[in-house]
């Protein structure tokens, strides 16, 4: 288990070098520093055997938070507790000396882990062999590209066995086979129940991996829960943070999180039939339309209108909006109604699946938006009647046979 209880760090920040002497000098009596707060009252407690993820935007604090734990910084008030060797995969390569071997690097490296010189010895080959880097591992790491780097300080990391795996954007470097071999192994960790903190701006790997995710923003938790709602919440402080416009709101119910200016209304969401009949179920592959219907509070040229499917885990299954199909809307007055539709073939495979919809002005929510709602449509997708299939996409499969000599 690791508890975390009140946790902060402040920085001093000064217009110049000289006026940290200065203040020092003054015995306290002139202050001549800004605080900036990194961290703000962190109170986390992360069950054994829980992968827990970390979220937010650059700058949020999240590596802060993994330093104090690691014990590379301290904080300024606040405490931590957790028992048991620990792992971490911070910054890469961080450790690694340029000049020495894969293998002198381990040697070096692994008993910073903690690990004895006879468990370095019999655990070294396994190291090399996960690592996949054949002759490299005998090389300098300077010669090293930054996949190589990972793949090395990865390996390492999970060799020790540890109690408490730290991961900070790691896997977010290297090839798609490493990653899909790293998660297995993260996996495997958590079924023997090892403690994983995670931090990741990969959102699929988030919801592939993660129990529990906390979102933190300029240096607090602001949000905590299942990955789906905490990365809903995450995509719309994004756009709030980033884009232009006053007055954006962030609202979170039982259905899922709205966000926007209000600029823009969306009012309804729903699927229709060939003969514009509204659908709760469609078979894979039909024509249907999915329509979104919008009240216009400002006057507002060539609005934006997206739609984003998404499958019962949360995943994204398609998303488009006019904007990248090259379609413009035109311009609306306050006070005017719209429904604006896709046409599609429903080539999903069988399940649930929900209708998130957006509109903002020009290719993303991020520049500005009027109004994101998630999950607002529920809806599900029957097995086709020609043919069994698996798998979430239905791709009109021909199949043909010849004799070949």
């Amino acid at each position: 288990m690791i508890e975390i209880r009140g946790l902060g760090k402040k920085y001093k920040s000064y217009a110049r070098r000289s006026d940290r002497l200065r203040e020092w000098l003054s015995w306290g009596r002139h202050q001549l520093h800004k605080e900036f707060w990194a961290l703000k009252d962190i109170n986390l407690t992360v069950s054994k055997g829980q992968v827990f993820g970390l979220v937010g935007m650059n700058g949020a604090g999240k590596s802060t938070l993994l330093k104090i734990l690691t014990g590379t910084t301290i904080p300024t008030v606040g405490t931590y507790h957790y028992e048991g060797r620990v792992a971490a995969l911070l910054e890469l390569g961080a450790g690694f000396h340029g000049e020495l071997t894969g293998r002198e690097n381990v040697q070096v490296n692994g008993r910073l882990l903690g690990l004895t010189d006879e468990e370095i010895a019999v655990r070294i080959e396994d190291i090399k062999a996960f690592s996949e880097l054949g002759e490299f591992f005998e090389q300098p790491v300077r010669t090293y590209s930054s996949g190589m780097y990972v793949r090395l300080g990865f390996s390492l990391a999970v060799s020790v066995d540890p109690d408490v795996l730290i991961i900070d954007e790691a896997l977010s470097v290297g090839d798609a086979y490493f990653q899909q071999k790293c998660l297995k192994r993260i996996r495997e960790f958590k079924d023997k129940g090892v403690t994983i903190l995670f931090v990741s701006h990969d959102a699929g790997a988030i919801r592939a991996l993660c129990d529990e995710v906390a979102l933190l923003d300029r240096g607090q938790i602001v949000g905590r829960g299942h990955p789906r709602d905490v990365l809903e919440l995450y995509n719309a402080l994004l756009a709030k943070r980033e884009g232009v416009g006053q007055d954006y709101v962030v609202e979170q119910s039982a259905q899922g999180t709205v966000s926007g200016n209000k600029r823009a209304r969306i009012v309804k969401v729903g699927l229709l039939g060939p003969n514009n009949e509204s659908l709760a179920a469609a078979t894979s592959g039909d024509k249907v339309k999915i329509f979104v219907d919008i009240d216009f509070q400002d006057s507002i040229e060539n609005p934006t209108v997206g739609i984003l499917i998404k499958d019962r885990m949360g995943y994204d299954v398609f998303g488009t909006n006019n904007f990248e199909m090259k379609v413009p809307t035109g311009a609306w007055k306050a006070g005017q109604h719209g429904r604006f539709m896709f046409d599609l073939d429903l080539n999903l495979g069988p399940g649930d699946y929900t209708i998130s919809a957006s509109t903002h002005k020009g290719s993303n929510h991020v520049e500005e938006c009027y109004e994101w709602v998630d999950r607002v449509f529920a809806f599900k997708v029957l097995p086709w009647n020609r043919f069994h299939f698996l798998g979430m996409a239905l791709l009109n499969p021909e199949f043909k046979m010849e004799e070949r000599r």
